[in-house]
């Protein structure tokens, strides 16, 4: 197929990815975002001053979200403008566009006053796409990151495995629960991590891209006090089906599909399946109107 067209693969998932970067001209530094990407599932965009001026702002926006214990605040992209204009900077969008060969749209924001301790995962098995691995992570550090306040880790590329699902992890016969993630996945995705973590020491204003199938976490604080702000804003792509793996099989064509947000329109974004928009549950509309009204009157 032409490298201009949409791939059913994103090309950063691909060994094409060099010929492709070659196809459309892309910068040295486009190159070497995209390969960093494609070898190690990581890659570090400089926002740049208007990116590193929204840093403080989103700060400032999102810190009354974090009384009472709360370890991190969900899509405040719904009452904070910097957030939501961090989770569109054109910059990162075009640079994903470039690797992944389809528009990015983000969906869903998560702020952090604190490093979140959480164990190794990877996102494909929260949010996945059809085709596959057309989702990606972005990690933007609103402060300079310090080692001793459980910074984030990963395991270098350990996006090129294949994804690891519930049914992988032991659960199988039956339809998984909540309760199945932390009983059965985190312990079993541990187990097959092969390569040694590294931890991005990220400086206020730099974002970090992961893949969705990365194996990544948050070491633990290591500093009574210490915060790591930051924002996540994870990041689907056009024309896919989106879905929840955890309560999906795709190899029997079940997909418990979504119907995600856009947080640079305010609306959702369809899925779709070969091109054509796919008949969705009610339920499932009505659901994402609900929580979207949700989140708008009560962030945290």
């Amino acid at each position: 197929m032409s490298f201009h067209e949409q791939p059913p693969t994103p090309w950063v998932e691909t060994d094409e990815v060099d010929a492709y970067l070659g196809a459309v001209e892309a910068s040295e530094e486009q190159r070497r975002f995209v390969l960093d990407l494609h070898r190690d599932g990581v890659a570090v965009i400089d926002l740049g001053p208007e990116g590193h001026a929204l840093c403080d702002r989103a700060i400032a926006e999102t810190e009354r979200y974090f009384g009472a214990g709360a370890r991190r605040a969900q899509d405040t992209w719904r009452r904070s403008a910097s957030v939501r204009a961090l989770s569109t900077l054109p910059l990162v969008e075009s640079m994903l566009a470039l690797a992944y060969g389809r528009q990015p749209f983000a969906f869903q924001t998560l702020n952090f006053l604190h490093g979140s301790e959480q164990h190794a995962h990877a996102d494909a098995v929260h949010f996945h796409s059809e085709p596959p691995r057309f989702m990606c992570g972005v990690w933007f550090a609103l402060e300079d990151v310090e080692i001793d306040a459980g910074p984030l880790f990963y395991h270098p590329g350990s996006h090129k495995r294949p994804v690891f699902g519930m049914a992988d992890a032991g659960v199988v016969g039956r339809a998984p629960t909540p309760g199945d993630y932390e009983a059965f996945y985190v312990p079993a995705f541990a187990r097959q991590l092969e390569s040694q973590p590294r931890v991005a020491l990220l400086k206020k204003g730099q974002a970090l891209v992961w893949a969705a199938n990365l194996a990544h976490g948050g070491v633990a604080i290591a500093r009574d006090g210490a915060t790591r702000r930051s924002l996540v804003t994870h990041y689907y792509f056009e024309n896919c089906l989106y879905y929840t793996p955890m309560y999906s099989d795709p190899e029997k064509g079940r997909y418990h599909l979504r119907l995600p947000a856009n947080v640079r329109t305010g609306g959702w974004v369809w899925p779709r399946h070969q091109g054509k928009r796919v008949k969705l549950r009610p339920k499932i509309v009505i659901s994402a109107i609900k929580e979207a009204v949700r989140r708008a009157v009560h962030v945290a």
